[in-house]
């Protein structure tokens, strides 16, 4: 019998207890952006593709057709120990997910909801159980993550940052995640951060895709709250501040609405 999805504070406690061992772990999650890439040219043709998305020609700097791009993605999904996907029922969400872990044979140890990051980052516990680990922060807002994780919650050890923006920026980023010492890698990095997540795994660490978690605990702070406290979505903007994207629809709850 399949297991029930972790639950967003069974997460929570699976990722605490291995940063306390020593055992390499990645946990990442697959949207719609990333289901799209993992399926072109094998599972959806690309004239199928471009019609049904507006992003092929440039999102982050990835140009799909890109067989390099879904090969490194599929092979980070494989390195997963768990991976979320999205409940909601249209085809692009969880159908299409479930059809790329089909086809590639990908068989993770456990299933979570895709947005249990944003609900993991507007828990206490989230804060509490990593204030002292060895981190390291991945993405284009890293910086400014850490001044907010290190201000307003207390969190001690960070090690450092790694900018990761566009897609070019992959192996740069890569080769400077090995400079650092670290346990957790916390990788808020689009489709490049699954690549990143992964690396962390496979260099001994624990890696944690947690996307919009970042945008939530900045986000939250701006307003000058704290984020469990923060009753807004996030809204998405590129590291200048300037650009900003619409939020998703995060559903009714932890297990998921009408859209995502």
């Amino acid at each position: 019998m399949e297991e029930p999805w972790l639950t967003t504070s069974e997460l929570l406690a699976h990722w605490r207890d291995l940063v306390q061992g020593d055992l390499p772990h990645a946990s990442l999650r697959i949207g719609d952006v990333e289901a799209a890439i993992a399926a072109h040219e094998e599972i959806l043709p690309m004239p199928f593709v471009r019609r049904n998305y507006s992003w092929t020609d440039n999102y982050y700097g990835l140009r799909l057709p890109d067989s390099r791009a879904r090969e490194l993605l599929i092979a980070s999904l494989r390195q997963a120990d768990f991976i979320g996907i999205l409940r909601q029922t249209e085809w692009y969400f969880r159908p299409l997910a479930e059809m790329v872990l089909s086809y590639y044979r990908i068989q993770p140890q456990r299933m979570f909801y895709a947005f249990a990051n944003y609900y993991a980052s507007k828990s206490h516990e989230f804060y509490e159980y990593f204030a002292e680990t060895p981190t390291l922060l991945v993405g284009g807002k890293a910086d400014r993550l850490r001044e907010v994780l290190e201000r307003r919650y207390g969190w001690r050890r960070i090690v450092g940052t790694v900018y990761q923006w566009d897609w070019h920026e992959l192996d740069h980023a890569i080769a400077e995640m090995d400079q650092h010492q670290y346990r957790l890698a916390l990788v808020s990095a689009g489709v490049a951060g699954k690549i990143l997540t992964a690396h962390a795994k496979q260099t001994g660490h624990v890696g944690i895709d947690f996307g919009s978690g970042s945008d939530n605990c900045i986000q939250a702070d701006m307003d000058g709250l704290y984020a469990w406290d923060w009753q807004k979505f996030p809204k998405y903007s590129w590291p200048d501040g300037e650009h900003v994207a619409s939020a998703p629809d995060f559903g009714a709850g932890e297990n998921g609405g009408a859209n995502a």
